[in-house]
Order: structure tokens, then C-alpha cells, then sequence
């Protein structure tokens, strides 16, 4: 019986270490347990190594960073996808809820105001599952104006929609170009001009949803995966905080 015992409190320390190194921020951030209490509250968290980000180590142009997200180790048993950049001024970039068609993998590109951890966690079971990544770069991403702005002339453009779909073996993959300033009101010549709110329907039904914020770039590039087959019909509806609406099938 004391054999059983400490046989018993050995496994419950090992345990309890295992715990501890999977609440240990593996890029050493003093952010990290702001943004955690703030964005992931008192839920359990694990960094996870299923959760990939992929992302430049050094951003060329601070104001069009891309990052990708792959959890797809998480397909059909997720309920929310949050990607926060802790340096940034705005550091939440998009809340994402897969619904019924969502999977786990968005790629978007980002602004940068100077290098910095960047996070993406996933809501399974119960438990935030934490990947990160370091990007470094000259900045300014947010602070200073985007150079896709040089001469755009945005009563041509404003408002277009490109989309591109490609049928992969375990997904519609659908990806998209938005014309859109998304001007953070960081600028003292701005206001804030952002699209916030993106929802995807298939016939009647909302399949997928995400909330997005002015860290992300001028001229949105989303890359998006959805459950279906190649026949299944999808529309995207998007829409920015004065009540303009941008719209595309595919």
C-alpha cells in the first residue's frame, strides 16, 4: 500500500511539472500574462505545438505582414481561434468562430509597429491552445501610412472583392482580396475606417464568422478553409464600422 502511495505521488508531481512547463510563455514575454489574462481569462491554457504560426522572422514591410495559422490538428472540435500581436497599439487581430463549416486554418496579412511576439490560441474542450512566433522588422506598421496607399485612388477601387477557391483533399480552400483602407485612427489625419465584421453563409445558413480588428492591413488578403464539397456555395458578407457592406460569392 505505501508502495502504491508513492507510486501515486510520483505520477501527480511528474503531473504537475508537465502543467507547469505548459504554462511557461516559451518566448519569455513580459506581455504574455497581460494578454492572457485579458483575452483568455481564467481558462486553462497549454502551449501546443499543433497549433503552427507562420510568419516572416523579419517583416520587409511592417504595414503587410503575412501570417498563417494551422491548427488544423484541431478541425471539427474548436469553438473560437483568437491571433493578438502583444507590441502592437491595436493588439488583437481577429476572433474567429468556425460554426459548422470553419476549420482551423486562416492566413491574413498584419501590421507590425515594431517586433514582437505574436499569438494565436485555439478553444477545444475547454482549454486554450497557445502557438507563438517572434517577428522582427523596422516598424511602423501601424503608426505610419501603408505604402499600398501611394497613389490609390480608392473611389476606383474601394469596395472590390477578388476571390480565388481551390479544392484541396480535406478542404474549400476560399481566398480573398477586400479593397478596403482598414485605417486604424492612429494618424492624426485619419479616423477610424476598418472593416470589423465578416461572415460567411452557405444558402440560408451562417457557416462561419470572425470579428476583426485595425491591425490588420490595408487591402485585407484572407485565405480561409471550409468543410464541403466542391459543390458547396459560399458568400461572403463584410461589413466596416460605418455600415459599408462588401460582398462576394464564391
Amino acid at each position: 500500500m505505501r508502495a502504491l502511495w508513492c507510486g501515486l505521488a510520483l505520477l501527480w508531481s511528474l503531473q504537475g511539472m508537465a502543467d507547469g512547463r505548459a504554462q511557461t510563455d516559451p518566448l519569455d514575454s513580459f506581455m504574455w500574462q497581460l494578454y492572457r489574462e485579458r483575452y483568455l481569462g481564467d481558462t486553462p491554457v497549454r502551449f501546443d505545438e499543433r497549433v503552427r504560426l507562420s510568419a516572416p522572422g523579419f517583416a520587409e514591410d511592417s504595414g503587410q505582414v503575412p501570417v498563417d495559422i494551422d491548427a488544423s490538428a484541431f478541425n471539427g472540435r474548436f469553438d473560437r481561434m483568437l491571433l493578438w500581436v502583444e507590441l502592437n497599439p491595436i493588439p488583437m487581430v481577429f476572433d474567429y468562430q468556425p460554426l459548422t463549416h470553419g476549420l482551423g486554418r486562416v492566413a491574413l496579412n498584419l501590421r507590425l509597429e515594431q517586433g514582437s511576439a505574436v499569438r494565436a490560441a485555439v478553444l477545444s474542450e475547454g482549454v486554450w491552445y497557445v502557438g507563438s512566433t517572434f517577428i522582427d522588422g523596422a516598424g511602423g506598421g501601424c503608426s505610419t501610412p501603408g505604402i499600398a496607399s501611394s497613389g490609390k485612388d480608392w473611389s476606383r477601387d474601394f469596395g472590390q472583392v477578388r476571390a480565388r477557391r481551390v479544392q484541396t483533399e480535406v478542404a474549400n480552400r476560399l481566398r480573398f482580396r477586400l479593397m478596403h483602407p482598414m485605417e486604424s485612427g492612429l494618424l492624426p489625419s485619419e479616423s477610424p475606417f476598418y472593416i470589423e465584421d465578416v461572415v460567411f453563409t452557405s444558402g440560408e445558413d451562417t457557416v462561419a464568422r470572425m470579428t476583426w480588428h485595425a491591425s490588420i492591413s490595408e487591402n485585407p488578403e484572407l485565405t480561409i478553409d471550409m468543410r464541403g464539397g466542391d459543390t458547396t456555395r459560399y458568400h461572403l458578407r463584410a461589413r466596416d464600422n460605418n455600415g459599408n457592406v462588401l460582398e462576394q460569392d464564391i
